[in-house]
This record gives C-alpha cells, structure tokens and sequence, in this order.
C-alpha cells in the first residue's frame, strides 16, 4: 500500500511538473512583454531628471510615452524608412513602429520637414516605404512616425508628443 501511495505521488508530481512546462506559448510571451515593459517603466521612473531644455532626446520622448500609458520599447528591426541626415530611433509601441528622428535643433528639423509629404510621411516623389498608412508628427526638432497600431495608440502618440517638452528655467 505505502508503495502504491509513493507511485500516485510520483505520478502526480510528474504530472504537475509536465502541466507546468506545458503553459499556454501566448500567455509566457505575455508575460515576457510584461516583464521588458516594467523594466522600461522603471528604468524611466529612477532615471536622473535631465535639464529642460526644450529639445527632444532619446530619454524625454520614452518617459513621456510612458507617462502616456504606452510602455514603448527599443526595437531595431526598423521597417524601411526615407533617409535623413540623423539616424531614427526605433521603438515599438504594442504592435506598432515608432520611429523618431531627433534633430539639433528646429532649424535642422524644418529643412528636413519641408520636404516631407505629410500624408505619406516620406520626401515628396519618393516610393512610399510604410507597409501601412504612417502617422507623421513633428514637434520643435523631433519628427516622428508611427506605422501599425490602433487609432488609440496612434492618438496617445500624437498626443504624448504634441504635449511638448517642458519649458527651460532661466
């Protein structure tokens, strides 16, 4: 009998490990993106406060896309994209590609944006490159342009950056 009871406990933990080992593909990959979300999250939360300067960098626009709600993170599998004297910033918001050039100043950013059609996000009378309709935002030396998404996220990015930056203290 006791050998018995030994055997159902053997099988039943073996059971219980194979159930374990066996979780739904969907909710680890779930839980992973959880987990890189709360570690962007917390990165921006204990991250020294830069100076206002009224320019956009790398770190403002992350925490003012966290501070949206939109938990963005680095992604370099950019899809194609026009060429500007600045590399982009990739970022991945949900399903959606952020990518966002961040110029000197404004006075760099308008040469640059002068020459971008604003409905297709790419210099006039170049192919379009977007898999899918782009959403195209510039603010003072920033442009930005979302690619996928919901028309929600679309609106929190446009919102987030359309916001602005923080004036400078003098």
């Amino acid at each position: 009998m006791l050998r018995f009871i030994r055997l159902c406990l053997s099988a039943s933990v073996a059971l219980t490990l194979l159930a374990c080992n066996s979780e739904d593909p969907r909710a680890v990959r779930a839980a992973k993106e959880k987990r890189d979300v709360d570690a962007v999250a917390q990165q921006v939360r204990t991250a020294p406060r830069a100076p206002a300067t009224g320019r956009w960098d790398q770190e403002q626009l992350t925490q003012r896309l966290v501070n949206a709600g939109l938990a963005p993170r680095a992604d370099d599998s950019l899809p194609s994209h026009p060429k500007f004297p600045v590399q982009p910033v990739g970022l991945r918001v949900g399903k959606a590609h952020l990518l966002a050039w961040i110029f000197a100043d404004s006075t760099a950013r308008k040469k640059v944006s002068a020459t971008i059609d604003t409905l297709t996000a790419i210099p006039q009378g170049q192919p379009n490159p977007w898999a899918e309709p782009p959403m195209f935002v510039e603010h003072n030396n920033l442009i930005a342009v979302l690619v996928g998404g919901s028309d929600r996220q679309r609106e929190r990015v446009r919102l987030a950056i359309e916001a602005g930056l923080p004036a400078p203290r003098h």
